[in-house]
């Protein structure tokens, strides 16, 4: 699946896939892209407007509370290369 950053519905179907993991991901781009914000924004007023996809967001959140402790975030190559990061996120990406 192909997912677009630039409209809600693409990301909507994508969480679905798997929210568990999906949903934090989610949140995290929301913080460091801000150009694709209000998309996700709209995304998740859209999750949480369904029913069954509100159902699938609080089991997702709940089997979130007892994971393990995410990782910290190391940017790919690929977003070091096109120069997406922002000054708090420019970590060495090589040394990981």
């Amino acid at each position: 699946m192909l997912l677009d950053l630039n409209n809600a519905a693409s990301i909507v179907e994508w969480w679905c896939i798997f929210p568990e993991r999906h949903g934090p991901l989610l949140a995290d781009w929301e913080r460091r892209r801000p150009e694709h914000a209000a998309e996700i924004g709209r995304a998740r007023r859209l999750i949480k407007a369904d029913p069954a996809r509100r159902a699938l967001l609080a089991r997702s959140q709940a089997d979130e509370g007892r994971a393990r402790p995410v990782p910290e975030y190391r940017p790919s190559f690929d977003e070091v290369a096109a120069g997406e990061l922002r000054g708090e996120d420019n970590v060495d990406a090589v040394a990981a």
